[in-house]
């Protein structure tokens, strides 16, 4: 498994300090911002401590590609991504902004984005 140490995040610089925003590796939802880190750190001292503190526990590693995901998009009876392990049937929430799916659908009602069924790499359209 490729070894990714953090999510994807940027760094915002403030009055001294960094804060980080941390989002999902295949989703790109934004999942969680670090108070302001002050003391002098570097900046990789900075988001190793914002990211061992509290930003991984917002977050699932697929064990397969390494990749730093949301529950939306972990498959948790493999403990990998649905990019590593599509869903099987129809997902419960969007992979792309995580909303909860109340219904079958081609589209995600909340962001627009098409879903993925049956375990395909591609849309399949489905009469919603």
């Amino acid at each position: 498994m490729p070894k990714n140490n953090t999510a994807k995040y940027k760094c915002v610089t403030d009055s001294g300090g960094y804060r980080f925003l941390f989002y999902c590796d295949v989703s790109d939802a934004h999942v969680y911002t670090t108070k302001e880190i002050y003391g002098g750190e570097s900046k990789e001292s900075a988001l190793l401590t914002a990211w061992e503190g509290e930003a991984s526990k917002h977050f699932n590693q697929c064990h397969k590609c390494g990749k730093w995901v949301i529950d939306a998009v972990y498959n948790a009876e493999v403990l990998e991504c649905v990019e590593c392990a599509p869903y099987e049937a129809e997902p419960k929430y969007c992979k792309n902004c995580g909303v909860r799916l109340e219904k079958i659908s081609s589209a995600c009602p909340h962001c627009g984005k098409k879903l993925i069924y049956e375990g395909s790499a591609n849309a399949i359209d489905r009469k919603g």
